[in-house]
Parts: C-alpha cells; structure tokens; sequence
C-alpha cells in the first residue's frame, strides 16, 4: 500500500532551518503548533491553504522556489489492521503527564460549579472557535 508522508524536518535540516524559524516566519498564516506537529510528521493530513501558507514561508526564508514535491513522498507500507492508540510508557512520559494519566478522574462530578462571581464568564476572554482545517481561533479573525 502507498502513502504520503510530510517530510518538512528533512527540508528544514538540508536548508540549515528550525521549525522554530519557520513558526516565527510564518505566524499569522500558519499556527505554531501546526509547524511543530508538521515539522515532527506528527500529522495524517495538511490541509492544501496550510501547505500553501507553508511554501510560501519556506520561499521567503531561502529566497528559492519550494514545491509540494520537496515537501511530500510516497512510500510503501505494509498493510496492517489499524491499531488501538495506548498510552505513552511509563518512562516515555514526563511526570506531570503520567500523574494526569494515572489520576483517577472518576470524582470530579462531585465538585462544586466555579463561582465567578458577579462576572459573567460568557463576556470574559475572546471567543474561541474551531476552523475548518481544525485550528482554533482565539478572537474575532
């Protein structure tokens, strides 16, 4: 079977670039975590807008035309049925994240409501929303 996998890490390493770079280059057109995860292959699919934004980056930062091609590579992988995500290995996780995994969160329905107060929590912060390509957007943009 054939996939497509992001090979941004590999442009970024032969190009003398950090994802890091890139996130800052691209603020506004492209969210950092999104950078990370694409520059970690950490993603299954790279909405087209996405993978423009991040061309056009990369073309500003090494002053050279990029391609989706640069970008992407099909390889072959062995059929598989798919597997059941498992949480991270003990030793793999930091500590933080392992208490949070290993807490028992059967409780928290006893808790009582926050009390804001006089405030009104719907007026308080900017609106959150979830875009298209799954970005959230914090304010009105």
């Amino acid at each position: 079977m054939r996939t497509v996998e992001f090979t941004l890490k590999t442009f970024l390493e032969a190009h003398g670039l950090s994802a890091y770079r890139l996130a800052q280059a691209s603020q506004g057109r492209v969210s950092r975590g999104t950078v990370y995860a694409l520059a970690r292959g950490g993603v299954s699919r790279v909405d087209l807008g996405t993978l423009g934004a991040v061309i056009t980056t990369l073309e500003e930062l090494t002053g050279q035309v990029v391609t989706p091609g640069e970008l992407l590579v099909a390889v072959t992988v062995e059929a598989s049925l798919p597997s059941v995500p498992q949480a991270p290995a003990a030793g793999f996780a930091d500590p933080e994240t392992r208490r949070w995994l290993d807490s028992d969160a059967s409780h928290l329905g006893a808790f009582e409501a926050y009390d804001w107060g006089d405030a009104d929590p719907s007026t308080l912060g900017e609106p959150v929303r979830m875009a298209p390509d799954g970005r959230l957007i914090i304010g009105e943009a």
